[in-house]
């Protein structure tokens, strides 16, 4: 049965993605790390959005069919980006570009969003320390003063085999949001992955970018 409903769910997006999206369609994983950002850490930038008198531009870095849902449950301006031209599909008509997450320079002006909410790709994708200082650096870039940097990866040896510092490259400073349980700036999920949510703010410049 759940084969079934998930082979209907499918034929439809393909059908119209539109329609999809209005059925209230979605792939989503039911796991504790999605449930909290789908859920506390969404409502929090909505509560932003709805304090800001511009509203807030908000860029999703890694979209596939378990996102395409996301953009239904905030109040933002949603934009994304994925490496990947098939997940194209997935995005907002006029909102997805296809791209490298430590090139976004290359892709959007500088200080063009309020929040980034770049979760899942340490350990894929962003495999090395330079991967990581080249990561920040772009966030940095595309991020307004005072912007909003959600980070969540798994605290695993073979996912981050480095110091997920984000405050260390300069440029940021790590703070604790006003999120129901959430009593740090890095939030650690009970779960088999050890996700972790860390939240920090653009404060201050970086310098150069990094090449690449």
């Amino acid at each position: 049965m759940r084969k079934l409903k998930y082979v209907l769910k499918r034929a439809l997006f393909r059908l119209s993605p539109g329609v999809a999206a209005h059925c209230n369609i979605d792939f989503r994983l039911h796991a504790p790390n999605r449930a909290f950002l789908e859920n506390e850490i969404f409502t929090y930038v909505n509560r932003l959005a709805a304090e800001s008198d511009a509203g807030l531009d908000f860029l999703f870095v890694g979209l596939d069919k378990h996102n395409w849902h996301y953009p239904r449950l905030l109040s933002v301006d949603f934009h994304s980006l994925d490496l990947k031209k098939k997940n194209a599909v997935y995005g907002r008509r006029g909102r997805h570009k296809v791209g490298n997450a430590m090139q976004m320079a290359e892709l959007y002006a500088e200080n063009a969003f309020d929040v980034v909410v770049a979760n899942g790709l340490i350990g894929f994708g962003v495999d090395t320390q330079a991967d990581f200082h080249r990561l920040i650096a772009q966030c940095h870039w595309v991020l307004k003063p005072g912007g909003l940097l959600v980070l969540g990866y798994n605290d695993r040896l073979e996912r981050a085999p480095f110091p997920v510092d984000v405050d260390g490259n300069g440029g940021f400073d790590e703070f604790v949001p006003d999120i129901v349980g959430v009593r740090g700036a890095r939030h650690h999920m009970d779960d088999e992955h050890r996700h972790v949510y860390v939240f920090s703010r653009k404060t201050g410049h970086l310098g150069n970018l990094p090449n690449g």
